[in-house]
């Protein structure tokens, strides 16, 4: 879709002056794709004009007719944990994210609870002092002794609250209720993972004995353990009229079941990963202890319905799920799958992914691209329209994509501290060339261009943020 640049978007800062000029762009816009540049001041878009109508700048940008587009906001990243500093950090995560295009993540805890004020204050300092872009938080995990401080911590800017139905922080269903019910009236939402513990406990007991086969996690954690969590979430949230977020949804039943409840008025949303998109299930031996992740790979079946639900719009953004480790960890599950870490990378691979095997096969379209990846997560986790999307008055958060470039992946060019990454030696086209976070490049060259501290915690809005056109 394109559209034209009217008279409303062709305004400068009082001042006049701007900073910043990116012209000869492919602007990737709400209202579709049109040719022009942005002009930037004070860290923020103040000119979106054709390029005739740009004003003069001191640092001038030719895209030479690449695509521009907002920034992408991964709200779901493990980027920083005190105790686990060896997997990552402010400082390498942020790093990685650049290199994705990504501009802003939502860091979610990972083995330390983050659920009070002042655990979240300490966060921000950490980041403010160590990121290089801009981040926000979720809290978590959700119990039953955290859930009075949800009013507290949505007044704080922290509005995403994290809970599990199995292990490791399994939560019953009387403290989902709970939780739900509490965002009901503050704001905010609860992101759930999803799958049954009854379920998976009985299917590792057939297991006893052959789990030196990869593939054996995920025939311990079938499609169904998933389904009926997402079935019974699906139903609290009917009754409490809170806003329930499905994390990394994997399978065609859970789909389904997230599918009935939208169709009944549920608000209920979505995400998926990009390792879900590219990998399934039966390429986990050829993989090894790199691909076990939770949820697991699926079948093939299920990662075509992934698709066929991104681009339907059910499923509402693309997230990471970033959780790699040092290598160690995952090479003492080479003869038992169970003693590997469960987690991989993935924050630096979002928008690639997208472009290589959603754009370029057909599978996704940019305005859908737009929405997933940007104006979506930036709706629900209340930083809309501040961030998410290019127009005026927004920060100029925003990548520079070359949506051609055929590069194949390696562990090389992974800012990650784990320095290594699941897709290692796949062909992909299409690729981030320059990142900007409000108006300074932090990426581009293959190099991290901005030093640690550049990045600022962004404060949630609460209440609800319809995604609709």
């Amino acid at each position: 879709m394109s559209s034209s640049l009217t008279s409303k978007h062709r305004r400068q800062t009082d001042s006049g002056r701007v900073d910043l000029v990116v012209r000869n762009a492919r602007l990737l816009l709400e209202s579709g794709m049109v040719h022009g540049g942005i002009g930037v001041a004070n860290g923020v878009i103040s000119v979106i004009a054709t390029d005739e109508h740009l004003p003069d700048a001191e640092i001038v940008i030719d895209a030479q007719n690449k695509i521009v587009m907002p920034g992408l906001i991964d709200a779901h990243a493990h980027i920083d944990d005190p105790t686990m500093q060896s997997h990552e950090s402010f400082s390498s995560g942020s790093r990685a994210a650049a290199g994705g295009g990504v501009t802003t993540f939502v860091d979610m805890p990972l083995t330390n609870q983050v659920d009070t004020v002042k655990m979240v204050d300490e966060k921000i300092a950490t980041g403010e002092s160590n990121s290089v872009v801009d981040f926000a938080f979720y809290a978590g995990m959700m119990n039953a002794y955290n859930i009075s401080n949800i009013p507290s911590l949505v007044e704080h800017g922290v509005a995403a609250f994290k809970a599990f139905t199995c292990e490791p922080y399994q939560a019953n269903a009387g403290v989902i209720t709970k939780c739900l019910s509490e965002v009901s009236e503050v704001g905010g939402h609860i992101t759930i993972h999803s799958e049954d513990q009854g379920i998976i406990d009985e299917f590792r007991k057939d297991l006893d004995g052959d789990w030196d086969a990869p593939i054996s996690h995920s025939l311990a954690r079938p499609n169904i353990a998933e389904q009926l969590a997402i079935r019974q979430n699906i139903s609290i949230a009917s009754q409490t009229g809170g806003h329930l977020h499905i994390a990394h949804v994997t399978t065609h039943e859970g789909m389904n079941e997230i599918e009935r409840g939208k169709s009944r008025g549920v608000m209920v949303t979505t995400e998926v990963c990009p390792h879900h998109l590219v990998f399934y299930r039966d390429e986990m031996n050829r993989l090894g202890p790199k691909s076990k992740m939770n949820p697991p790979l699926r079948s093939k079946q299920d990662r075509a319905a992934l698709w066929s639900a991104l681009l339907r719009g059910m499923i509402d953004i693309t997230v990471s799920d970033h959780a790699p480790c040092p290598i160690e960890k995952k090479d003492t599950g080479k003869d038992d799958i169970r003693e590997a870490w469960s987690g991989v990378d993935g924050i630096q691979m979002i928008l690639r992914v997208l472009l290589s095997e959603g754009i370029n096969k057909g599978r996704l379209s940019f305005s859908k691209l737009l929405r997933v990846s940007s104006r979506n997560p930036a709706k629900l986790f209340g930083l809309y329209p501040k961030k998410g999307v290019i127009r005026i008055g927004s920060d100029a958060d925003f990548v520079i994509v070359d949506p051609t470039k055929e590069e194949k992946i390696n562990e090389d060019m992974m800012f990650s501290k784990c320095g290594w990454t699941l897709y290692d030696g796949m062909t992909m086209i299409g690729a981030p060339q320059m990142t900007f976070v409000r108006g300074v490049q932090v990426y581009g060259d293959g190099k991290i261009l901005a030093k640690p501290g550049h990045g600022k915690f962004q404060a949630m809005g609460s209440g609800n943020k319809p995604l609709g056109d």
